[in-house]
């Protein structure tokens, strides 16, 4: 393949197809339900946002997040990388840079944040690679749950 450049722009609900196919390659599952719902929330609510990169005239990654204000005790308003998906095809080409990059700049122009967080797998050396290397690193704060049964 040859590289060509990445162009970002925000997800629309006839994206959900292009999505669910790249979610399809990434996790062995299909989720329909899920990414319409998730669209109808990342349409509705301000707060939210949501992103398709496109390479080659097609969706090759998508970025959805939040902006949260003094959530889990940070304060300031900080941007929260919910999910990330880049189809196995187009990874190392910059599409998950581009990405991060446009949720960064989103979320310091619409509602000046300060920071950005993202919960990971530190099982998965890819995904924490990546992130590492656009200069993330381990925060004060550690995930906990409790199974239900």
């Amino acid at each position: 393949m040859t590289r060509t450049t990445v162009t970002v722009r925000p997800a629309e609900p006839s994206d959900l197809e292009a999505i669910m196919r790249i979610d399809e390659k990434l996790t062995a599952q299909t989720r329909k339900d899920y990414w319409r719902t998730r669209l109808d929330i990342a349409g509705l609510r301000p707060p939210w946002m949501s992103s398709v990169a496109e390479m080659d005239g097609r969706i090759v990654g998508f970025l959805f997040g939040w902006v949260g204000e003094s959530e889990f005790g940070i304060t300031g308003a900080t941007g929260w990388i919910d999910m990330i998906g880049v189809d196995p095809a187009y990874r190392g080409r910059g599409v998950g840079q581009a990405l991060v990059e446009r949720f960064i700049n989103g979320g310091r122009e619409l509602r000046a944040i300060q920071k950005v967080a993202t919960l990971i797998d530190l099982g998965q050396a890819d995904v924490r690679e990546f992130f590492t290397r656009l200069g993330f690193h381990h925060g004060p704060m550690i995930h906990m749950e409790k199974e239900i049964r």
